[in-house]
């Protein structure tokens, strides 16, 4: 299980499988942390709103567990068509 990590000048987005976390410093300080589905960002799953000056490595890490997080009570392979 590996995660293809992706930079884009100060935003980084990491994606496994289906999905995709897009991850937006904030201008004072902190983060937004946007999981979508691959290659469809208007398909929102949950977005994280994170106000601490974390570091890099920590943001990442929330950003993993959140892109790996499992939702019992949604069936995403009806969701993940398009």
């Amino acid at each position: 299980m590996f995660e293809k990590i992706t930079v884009d000048g100060h935003n980084t987005l990491i994606s496994f499988g289906n999905f995709e976390v897009k991850i937006v410093p904030k201008i004072y300080g902190g983060f937004t942390l946007t999981k979508s589905i691959k290659d469809n960002p208007f398909k929102i799953i949950e977005i994280r709103e994170i106000r601490l000056p974390l570091s890099e490595k920590e943001v990442l890490k929330e950003a993993k567990d959140l892109l790996k997080r499992k939702y019992e009570s949604i069936d995403f392979n009806s969701y993940c068509t398009t």
